[in-house]
């Protein structure tokens, strides 16, 4: 046989051979993908718990907050409606403190042993009164 034979006998193994081969190496190729595709899975299931237990702290720390603004809320409104009566009832009492003020001057005018100057102010030595009115945060300074 010629040369030329033999390279032909032998690029003909060479493509049965690679024929043989590359269907082989796909299949190889295909099951490591496979594997990998597995695998990737398999981290994204565990990765997958996570999240769950993230998204449900992330869900209970909501419901605290909407119940702690609902309570805010809450005493915002209650608040609110005690300074409506505390303004409601500080209107008498500042009617009853001037009434109550008007009458010490009265009286002060009308008793001869007390000192008053031309505006019906009373200089007069402190007494246990002023010290009765002193002690009260909500009285004017006479």
């Amino acid at each position: 046989m010629d040369a030329i034979w033999w390279w032909v006998i032998a690029a003909v193994v060479l493509i049965a051979l690679a024929l043989l081969l590359v269907p082989q190496m796909r299949k190889r190729n295909v099951e490591s993908r496979r594997q990998q595709a597995a695998e990737v899975r398999e981290e994204a299931q565990e990765h997958s718990q996570v999240v769950r237990e993230r998204e449900a702290h992330a869900t209970q720390a909501e419901a605290a907050a909407r119940q702690a603004r609902a309570e805010a809320e809450q005493k915002l409104a209650e608040a609110d409606k005690l300074e409506t009566e505390g303004a409601r009832r500080r209107e008498p009492a500042v009617a009853a403190r001037s009434e109550y003020e008007e009458k010490l001057q009265r009286a002060d005018e009308l008793d001869p042993d007390v000192d008053t100057d031309g505006d019906g102010r009373a200089d007069r030595v402190e007494s246990d009164r002023d010290d009765d009115v002193r002690d009260r945060g909500d009285v004017r300074r006479r």
